[in-house]
């Protein structure tokens, strides 16, 4: 007999959570709560590959929340969800920034309500120090420097800005910032006309048949926006539902918070798993019917 305790009441808790969203949405739940960034596609396999053994849906309903990280991870995540899972969707409670945004925007579908966030796509890197560094604020910044001494008179005029960029900016580093970016934009290329707008069949306003062609231009558009550094400014800045849905960039969600029963299932399934892992000085995990695994 298991001997109560505290950690073995909230994980029952924890896994009722989950079977009660699965059984909502009709699908396979898992919470992910962690930076994008190796190995955390080894263990969402590991998670799939187990969820799987016992389930016969097709439906994989992903909740997920995170500061971002690196495209390499985000396509290899893809790739195993969508060879355990025909439909995906993303359910954002709080925010999933820049690698987390291109994660979201591989799903069918996209829950949010008025307090999730998503954000641009602004790849990290790391520093020398080993901290993560948002890769379109160093752009950006090497993008004014360079304006400021192309347009001193000489070089007194901006010895300072001289000084930094040589010090703080080589050519790798901007080169693999670049390269991320254009990895981002790419990857919302192919998968929001293969996912998201599979369905997307005719236009709302007017009722005009949707092409292929026009579905490419769609998901275009929307990736350019999400890589302009001068429209959201800061790698932080959330961008609402309602942003998302409007004029710049129209993208269709689904606002759980219509849904009464749905909003208590995903807030009260979140708001436990954040506290508690919080609380033990967890930082990063995956939730499944199966229990945690702790990340590190």
């Amino acid at each position: 007999m298991e001997v109560l305790n505290t950690d073995f009441i909230i994980g029952q808790h924890l896994l009722r959570l989950n079977r009660e969203l699965s059984r909502l949405m009709d699908g396979d739940c898992v919470f992910i709560n962690s930076n994008i960034l190796p190995p955390l596609d080894s263990e969402i396999r590991v998670v799939l590959e187990r969820v799987k053994t016992q389930s016969a849906t097709d439906h994989l309903i992903v909740m997920l929340q995170t500061w971002g990280g690196v495209m390499e991870t985000v396509e290899r995540i893809v790739a195993i969800m969508r060879e355990h899972y025909h439909q995906v969707s993303f359910v954002i409670p709080d925010y999933a920034y820049s690698a987390g945004t291109v994660l979201a925007l591989s799903g069918d579908r996209i829950y949010m309500d008025y307090h999730s966030v998503l954000g641009p796509i602004d790849p990290q890197i790391e520093s020398t120090e080993g901290r993560l560094l948002p890769g379109l604020g160093i752009l950006t910044k090497f993008d004014e420097l360079c304006s400021i001494i192309n347009q001193a008179e000489t070089i007194e005029d901006c010895r300072a800005e001289l000084a930094y960029l040589i010090h703080q900016f080589t050519p790798e580093q901007l080169f693999a910032v670049e390269q991320a970016k254009e990895h981002g934009i790419s990857l919302i290329r192919e998968w929001l006309p293969k996912y998201k707008f599979k369905d997307w069949k005719k236009t709302e306003t007017t009722g005009t048949e949707v092409t292929d062609k026009m579905r490419k231009a769609r998901a275009e558009e929307i990736a350019e926006t999400l890589g302009d550094a001068t429209k959201w400014h800061s790698h932080g800045r959330g961008i609402s539902m309602r942003e998302l849905q409007g004029n710049s960039l129209k993208l269709k969600i689904d606002d759980f918070g219509k849904n009464e029963e749905l909003s208590n299932a995903i807030r009260n399934y979140h708001g436990l798993a954040v506290d508690y892992y919080r609380k033990t000085g967890v930082a990063m995990y995956i939730h499944s019917q199966h229990g945690h695994r702790i990340l590190k």
